[in-house]
């Protein structure tokens, strides 16, 4: 996983071996501190499943044109362990805000801008 805070790390599409579960771990808890000083801060626990989660989540997304489809209940982290993994790969996250009376424009609106964002940084 690259450090998104070290502009002078290696290339980030890079594969890492990681090694053990502590190693993990310790990178992780450094990055979810770094993640806390640009966004807002989020109080994860990491532990062994939630560090398999978010090493899954990383590599899907790494991968070109890489998807996934997280189920699960809702409270149990899908979207903090997504967000923490895309922070270590260095994306952004775009997320649609369903509101109430959110119509098909609202998500045609909300297509352009992910678009136009796209467009300037893939």
């Amino acid at each position: 996983m690259a450090d998104p805070t070290n502009d002078e790390a290696e290339d980030p599409r890079l594969y890492e071996d990681l090694g053990e579960m502590k190693s993990i771990k310790d990178k992780l808890d450094k990055m979810l501190d770094d993640y806390g000083f640009d966004h807002k801060p989020m109080s994860l626990v990491l532990f062994d499943d939630a560090l398999l989660h978010v090493t899954k989540i990383h590599r899907i997304i790494k991968f070109p044109k890489g998807c996934g489809l997280l189920v699960g209940f809702g409270g149990s982290g899908k979207q903090s362990l997504t967000k923490l993994a895309t922070f270590t790969a260095c994306y952004d996250v775009f997320t649609i805000n369903l509101i109430r009376g959110y119509k098909e424009s609202d998500f045609k609106e909300d297509l352009r801008t992910l678009y136009k964002t796209v467009l300037v940084k893939p």
